[in-house]
């Protein structure tokens, strides 16, 4: 990207007068980053297991079959996902099953599959990560939940959207409630 030319009207991908407000944006996502770190540190001490291991065990619960699909659909490089994978089977939290459509006898013809306790072990996390918004929603209350969901889901599609086309981002408004925020400067 070259620098802007005098006189020229800015590109969207430059931040120009936006760069206050996203710094702040910044440093607000930063606090939300860290306050959601402890809760996965929370699941991390109560389950035994590491982010990422958490990650690749969901990852074959939700159709991952093979160490690579699990490191690539849990965020981790072929060999870290070929070790993740390694230890859940060690911890008996994974297991290789005979892929169905392998003939009979053929060796080497596996997929991963979560075991019961592997499934326990899911079910702990996921009540946790309930806990965590139950007690969210109760601080918050009922208008300013809403404005937290609604908030979510603008961002959810926002970042969906500029995944796609960085330029296509829809601009959503949030309810009204207490402790709107500011109107964002564009």
């Amino acid at each position: 990207m070259t620098a802007p030319q005098l006189g020229r009207s800015r590109s969207a991908e430059v931040p120009g007068a936006r760069l206050g407000t996203v710094l702040e944006l910044a440093d607000e996502l930063t606090d939300v980053f860290r306050a959601t770190d402890r809760v996965v540190e929370r699941v991390e001490e109560a389950t035994g297991l590491r982010r990422g291991e958490l990650a690749a065990l969901l990852a074959v619960a939700e159709g991952a079959r093979h160490p690579r699909a699990v490191a690539r659909r849990s965020g981790q490089v072929d060999d870290a996902g070929d070790a993740t994978t390694e230890a859940l089977l060690r911890r008996g939290l994974l297991r290789r099953g005979r892929h169905p459509a392998a003939p009979a006898g053929a060796a080497g013809a596996t997929v991963l599959e979560v075991t019961q306790s592997g499934r326990a072990v899911l079910q702990q996390a996921e009540g946790l990560r309930i806990r965590a918004l139950d007690s969210l929603v109760g601080v918050l209350g009922p208008r300013d939940t809403a404005v937290l969901r609604a908030a979510v889901r603008a961002l959810a599609e926002a970042l969906e959207n500029a995944s796609e086309d960085p330029h296509a981002v829809s601009r959503k408004r949030l309810p009204p409630g207490p402790g709107t925020p500011r109107p964002v400067e564009s």
